[in-house]
C-alpha cells in the first residue's frame, strides 16, 4: 500500500475515532454512563456499529478511552500554556509559569462545563479504576505546585482550584462565573 493512502487511512481513523470520543462525550453528559449506549455513539457520530467496535470493542473500552483523552487534552493544554512545566528539573520559576497555567486552563474549563458533570466524570462512575489517570494527572500538577518559589502558599492555592472544581461539579446551581473569575484572579494573585 502506498504510503500516501497509509497516511490518509490514518487519518480518516483518527477523525473518526475523535467524532466517536465527542459523541460519547455529549451523550454521557446527557443520558449517563450506564444508559450510554454503543448504537447511540455511532448513531450521534455518524458511524456504522462496526465501525465503532473496530476502535472501541466495547462500552468500557470506550468510556476508558474517554477519561484517557480528556487527561491527555488537559496535558496537551498545559504544554502549550506553559512548555516543559511537568519536567522535575526545571526550576521554581518555569513550575511558578506552570502553576498559572493550570489556574488558566482551569478556570477556562470550569466555564465551559455543563450540567453536573461532562462526559468524563460521569464516566468515572462506571468503573473506579477508570480514574487512575486523572490522580496521575493531579499528583504531576501538585509535584508542579511544590517546585513552586513559596511551595506551602503554592500548595494552598492548588488546594483551593481543587475546591472550586469540587464545587462547580458538584453543585452547578450555585456556580456564578462572575464570582469563580474573581476567585481565580486572587489566587493567580497570591502566586504572583
Amino acid at each position: 500500500m502506498p504510503e500516501v493512502e497509509q497516511k490518509s487511512r490514518k487519518k480518516t481513523a483518527q477523525a473518526t475515532r475523535r467524532r466517536l470520543l465527542d459523541a460519547a462525550d455529549q451523550l454521557s453528559r446527557t443520558v449517563g454512563p450506564a444508559r450510554l449506549s454503543l448504537e447511540a455513539v455511532a448513531a450521534e457520530a455518524g458511524v456504522s456499529k462496526g465501525g465503532l467496535l473496530y476502535h472501541f470493542p466495547s462500552k468500557h473500552h470506550l468510556l476508558r478511552a474517554l477519561v484517557d483523552d480528556h487527561v491527555q487534552g488537559m496535558r496537551d493544554e498545559m504544554q502549550r500554556l506553559a512548555p516543559g512545566c511537568f519536567d522535575a528539573d526545571r526550576g521554581p520559576e518555569q513550575a511558578l509559569v506552570g502553576a498559572r497555567a493550570y489556574q488558566q486552563m482551569m478556570q477556562d474549563l470550569l466555564r465551559r462545563t455543563e450540567g453536573y458533570a461532562s462526559g468524563v466524570f460521569a464516566a468515572l462512575a462506571e468503573d473506579p479504576h477508570f480514574i487512575t489517570p486523572l490522580l496521575e494527572f493531579r499528583a504531576d500538577v501538585r509535584a508542579l505546585f511544590q517546585r513552586c518559589p513559596a511551595p506551602d502558599l503554592a500548595a494552598v492555592v492548588h488546594l483551593a482550584c481543587e475546591g472550586l472544581v469540587h464545587r462547580r461539579l458538584t453543585a452547578p446551581e450555585d456556580w456564578d462565573d462572575a464570582e469563580a473569575a474573581a476567585r481565580f484572579a486572587t489566587l493567580r494573585g497570591m502566586l504572583a
